[in-house]
């Protein structure tokens, strides 16, 4: 599993995900996804409309990381403290890091 591969955390309802990546010991995200909602898709923290978008759907303006995004949508606990659990799974899991060793951490 590659460290920089896109991951997307969700509530446990279901209602809510957020696309991120591991960008070196960095959550970034990229979207917020709330597929039971219908309000026209937006890029945060610009407030630039995406009509063309998936509604219910907020773009994330280039480099935000968790606080950022927790900052700007604070009414996101849930989905937040879900992104935050994923992210310590994978920057903590041993397969995803390069094997400097030059031998499997199995061995």
């Amino acid at each position: 599993m590659q460290r920089d591969m896109l991951r997307t955390s969700r509530t446990q309802d279901g209602g809510k995900a957020a696309v991120w990546q591991l960008i070196r010991s960095s959550a970034r995200v990229l979207r917020v996804e709330f597929p039971r909602e219908s309000f026209i898709a937006h890029r945060l923290p610009s407030r630039t409309p995406l009509p063309d978008a998936q509604p219910g759907t907020i773009l994330f303006d280039v480099n935000t990381d968790l606080a950022d995004a927790r900052e700007l949508l604070p009414a996101h606990d849930d989905l937040w403290d879900a992104v935050r659990n994923d992210y310590w799974t994978a920057l903590l899991c041993a397969t995803d890091f390069p094997n400097t060793l030059g031998h499997n951490a199995d061995e």
